[in-house]
């Protein structure tokens, strides 16, 4: 089986670097969660936007930057509207951490 080069060497994060953005942060995190509460796969929602996978997967990995119609066809396939897509959560404490 012939090796495989590392993410670095692939030009992956070079070419999707993460995005250290308040709104990409929660982009990310309330598209994970809302596509989780539907108990939907990234595949699923994929689908339902007619995107890639790898794209819903970037969105979630802080790693897209989403046009206006995707992030509007998101919010209508999620039954939220747009600016719920980047509404700060507050972070829920971890079992361990009580």
């Amino acid at each position: 089986m012939p090796d495989r080069a590392p993410m670095a060497r692939s030009g992956f994060e070079e070419r999707f670097p993460t995005r250290d953005s308040v709104a990409t942060k929660a982009l990310a995190a309330n598209v994970r969660r809302i596509r989780k509460e539907k108990g939907w796969t990234q595949d699923v929602l994929a689908a339902e936007i007619d995107v890639e996978q790898g794209f819903i997967s970037r969105i979630e990995n802080g790693r897209a930057n989403p046009t206006l119609l995707v992030l509007e066809t998101l919010a209508t396939t999620l039954e939220v509207r747009v600016e719920q897509l980047f509404e700060v959560q507050a972070k829920s404490r971890r079992a361990k951490d009580r």
